[in-house]
């Protein structure tokens, strides 16, 4: 075992498990199942959906899902009041979806992010209640909206709201709430995203549409591919139940994806297997970037449409407002970063800075400082509207519950939230931040780590133990890839390559392989040619080359003296 040491990228070297050292494939993978706790027959490398939890399980579920199947056999007029980031998107789209399958009339509304907001607003419940409608269903919102739910309840509209955001203390009026994070639910682990609560509740609304004699035609397993894209994009923990929902998402994208996510692929230029950081790097950013630059409901039209035109349409304007996104987002992180000027609270905002990217650059703020980032905007009636990111081991719904005596609203989860401050408590906001912040810190540690399953030699490098790592997907938060230490190798070529990506060739003196380190910038110091040094990173297939070809890709490196 190594000694404590620093990566190139000044990162603490941290062994997941007892540390494992194996220089052939079958050794490693065996020794790699032991330190995870599991075998070749364990159920988590075969996901079922048979192995979902009853949906009747979760708190008010049964209420809610009586509702709605009583609306659509009577042919109630029914709401969704959705939100404009891609968790609300898909949610309403598979809503409006299912629910037009079944029967039902279905219409719905994406607030506007800089003009509404996160929520439901009272205008938009009223709107409803004026044409008639007397049931709603919120997606991915609604926990914390005391006002619309009280206003839903007094004019006789039945508002269930599905979310999965922290709850204040206390509970709004719904005529239902769904909330796995609900105090007195707990479902699934408390683990589900928006559309993740809305599947389960359309999952519970078909059972009881078979159980009052009618047979629903739509399939509810053509949403997979939406539930995977939303579960992905919202960074919800990739074990039981979300793992089951985006391996088989997954699944349904590769094999028969919904026409709005086809057209997507198509524009983003996906043409491989899609994957969980295919979704995460290519589908999720245009899906978010319509909220973002100009309003959500594009991104759920195109979501929701079985027109192919249409589909293309959309997702071609969702494209140019991803690149119209990533300009504006670089130039307000540089801003954030000048007006800070050093500051260890990372809260500031601006008054030109545009609504869709300040929690991206929060988000950049958080990865470069490492520890969580507040960045706000102004409001059209002057309010400060603040987008806050955490890190690991940070928790930013736990953050903004710290300072809600100086916030007007608020939601948020482990990864994300965001609330308004109110008027004229920026600074009592900066300060309760910072203090909140900090007693979060000495409970998180060193989280400057690099994680490593253990040390493999260049003889365990093969294509066998890479294709049995991919049995590990869908990988992403709480369920992270297999990382592996190579120790004093010599880098015996190097060759530049477009985008910023190097290949290089490595030799333990004896077996030689192949690497390829993208963003090679941070590390360039340790991979000249010539070199000595040991590299950390992942094993896997190289499909370009193919024919059983294997590359280590390198994350990060220690320079060995």
């Amino acid at each position: 075992m190594l000694p404590e040491q620093r990566t190139a990228r000044g990162l603490r070297l941290s062994w997941k498990y007892q540390p494992l050292q194996a220089d052939d494939p079958l050794t490693a993978w065996t020794k790699l199942l032991q330190g995870r706790g599991l075998s070749e027959a364990d159920p988590f490398f075969s996901p079922r959906l048979s192995d979902l939890p009853d949906p009747g399980e979760m708190q008010d579920m049964p209420k809610a899902a009586e509702r709605v199947a009583k609306a659509i056999l009577s042919d109630e007029a029914i709401h969704i009041f959705g939100d404009f980031d891609a968790d609300g998107v898909n949610g309403t789209a598979i809503l409006l979806q299912a629910l037009r399958g079944a029967g039902a009339r279905v219409s719905s509304s994406i607030p506007h992010r800089a003009d509404d907001g996160h929520g439901i607003g009272i205008e938009p419940v009223r709107e409803a209640i004026a044409r008639g409608i007397t049931l709603g269903i919120s997606v991915d919102t609604g926990t914390t909206c005391f006002e619309a739910c009280a206003e839903a309840r007094a004019n006789g509209f039945d508002l269930i709201v599905s979310d999965h955001h922290l709850p204040d203390h206390t509970l709004p009026e719904a005529f239902a709430l769904l909330n796995p994070a609900r105090v007195d639910c707990g479902f699934a682990e408390r683990q589900l995203c928006g559309t993740g609560v809305a599947f389960f509740l359309l999952m519970a609304v078909w059972r009881c549409l078979r159980e009052a004699g009618m047979q629903p035609s739509f399939d509810l397993k053509s949403l997979l591919d939406r539930v995977a894209i939303a579960t992905v994009a919202d960074v919800m923990d990739l074990v039981g139940v979300n793992r089951i929902l985006v391996y088989h998402g997954l699944k349904q994208i590769n094999q028969q994806p919904s026409v709005g996510v086809k057209a997507l692929m198509q524009i983003a230029r996906v043409n491989k297997m899609v994957d969980a950081e295919t979704i995460g790097f290519y589908l999720a950013p245009r899906i978010n970037a319509a909220g973002r630059m100009q309003h959500g409901d594009a991104a759920m039209q195109m979501l929701s449409t079985d027109d192919e035109h249409e589909a293309l349409s959309l997702a071609l304007e969702l494209d140019q407002a991803n690149t119209h996104r990533r300009q504006i987002e670089a130039d307000v992180f540089k801003q954030a970063e000048a007006k800070l000027n050093g500051s260890h609270i990372l809260a500031v905002y601006d008054a030109a800075w545009h609504a869709g990217v300040v929690g991206l650059a929060a988000g950049r703020l958080s990865r470069q400082h490492h520890r969580p980032a507040a960045v706000g905007f102004i409001t059209p009636d002057e309010q400060i509207r603040v987008s806050l990111r955490g890190r690991p081991g940070f928790h930013v719904g736990d953050l903004l519950q710290q300072c809600s005596a100086h916030l007007e609203g608020f939601g948020g989860h482990a990864g994300a939230g965001g609330g308004t401050v109110c008027t004229g408590a920026w600074d009592a906001f900066v300060s309760a931040f910072g203090e909140a912040v900090e007693e979060q810190a000495k409970s998180v540690g060193d989280a400057l780590i690099q994680e490593v399953d253990g040390i493999l030699g260049l003889g365990a490098m093969h294509a066998g133990l890479a294709e049995r790592l991919e049995r590990f997907e869908p990988i992403g938060r709480a369920n992270p890839p297999c990382q592996w230490l190579i120790r004093q190798v010599r880098i015996i070529d190097r060759r530049e390559l477009k985008g910023g990506v190097v290949r290089l060739k490595i030799s333990d003196g004896v077996r030689h392989m192949d690497a390829i380190v993208f963003g090679a910038k941070a590390l360039d110091d340790c991979i000249q040619a010539g070199q000595l040094v040991s590299l950390i990173g992942l094993l896997q297939q190289d499909t370009w080359r193919g024919h059983g070809a294997v590359q280590f890709v390198v994350k990060d490196a220690i320079v060995d003296q």
